[in-house]
């Protein structure tokens, strides 16, 4: 297994020009301590019943990312298909690809859960299946052929091309998956059959993160790969996760556990109780964290995107320090 750092791209109230700037120089320390991507969340608003901020736009961020790294990966993980132009979205996407010296970007893409989000951009949340399902259909044909032609339910184009394009085909990897644990929730406790239709015509999965216990990822990776190994290859696909974490340097087990739910609750929101986020993400000591880290790798899990609750840069060399050699 390897690792991926999801960066503290928070917008929340108060955000500053300074704080976000500050993002720079964050953005080339994770390439320094060797992780293998570098990923970025999209939350066009603050989501409640989940989180207490917002994030900043995820390809902007990727971009700035590039002019700063030469090597690590640059992922969405994930990014709101149907909130977004699929054809603007190819030419971003195709884009970051150049400015980061081709080959670097994974696309991941999830169907959004925010019903504000969809209010605010006039696309029904009803829809956010099928339209994922057509953004993609229609980004991977723009991303790899001239004069595109399609007709579909929500989008259609004739006779479109776009510059540039990547030389080699960009990853897509899916996110989604069975129940999250958070206050009011409508997702059902099971893989959707078109999810999994969805996670098998592409190239990754990302086993979702939000209030998902060990119990669940368990689950829901026995549920892809029953459902993908006898209709495809699972050669060059990719099973992800996403985790929280704060690292607390520090023996003292009740100490370390308050001042990880003091740092969370600077994301999450305050209905989920501190019970909730303590099953679903990575608390407790390094050994702990560590413990937890080899069950979700026995799991099955290939690469673990790994996401810090504050932007203290001390975290990531925590992590490659203590926890990343002894995985």
């Amino acid at each position: 297994m390897d690792f991926g750092w999801r960066v503290p791209s928070y917008a929340g109230p108060g955000i500053s020009a300074a704080d976000s700037r500050a993002l720079v120089p964050y953005f080339a320390a994770v390439e320094e301590r060797g992780f293998e991507a570098l990923w970025v969340i999209d939350h066009l608003l603050i989501a409640p019943n989940v989180y207490s901020v917002a994030w900043q736009d995820p390809l902007m961020t990727l971009a700035a990312a590039a002019g700063v790294t030469d090597q690590i990966r640059l992922g969405t993980a994930v990014i709101c298909a149907p909130l977004r132009n699929p054809v603007i979205m190819a030419k971003q996407v195709a884009g970051l690809d150049h400015l980061a010296g081709s080959g670097r970007v994974i696309l991941g893409v999830g169907t959004g859960h925010d019903e504000r989000e969809f209010a605010a951009v006039g696309v029904p949340k009803t829809e956010r299946g099928r339209r994922t399902d057509e953004a993609l259909e229609l980004v991977r044909l723009l991303l790899s052929a001239d004069d595109v032609s399609f007709q579909g339910r929500y989008y259609s184009v004739d006779g479109v091309t776009i510059h540039p394009r990547p030389s080699a085909p960009v990853p897509i990897w899916i996110g989604g998956g069975s129940q999250v644990h958070v206050v009011d929730n409508v997702d059902t406790p099971n893989m959707a059959p078109a999810v999994l239709r969805r996670i098998g015509r592409y190239e990754g999965w990302i086993c979702r993160s939000s209030g998902t216990s060990p119990e669940i990822i368990a689950s829901d990776i026995a549920a892809v790969t029953g459902y993908l190994a006898p209709r495809r290859s699972m050669d060059g696909f990719t099973v992800s996760h996403a985790q929280w974490l704060h690292i607390v340097d520090s023996a003292d087990r009740e100490a370390v556990i308050s001042e990880q739910l003091r740092a969370y609750r600077t994301v999450m929101d305050v209905k989920r109780s501190d019970q909730d986020l303590q099953l679903a993400y990575l608390f407790g000591t390094i050994d702990e964290m560590t413990e937890r880290i080899r069950a979700i790798k026995a799991s099955g899990v290939q690469h673990l995107i790994i996401n810090p609750v504050t932007a203290d840069k001390a975290q990531i060399d925590l992590f490659a320090s203590q926890i990343m050699p002894n995985v």
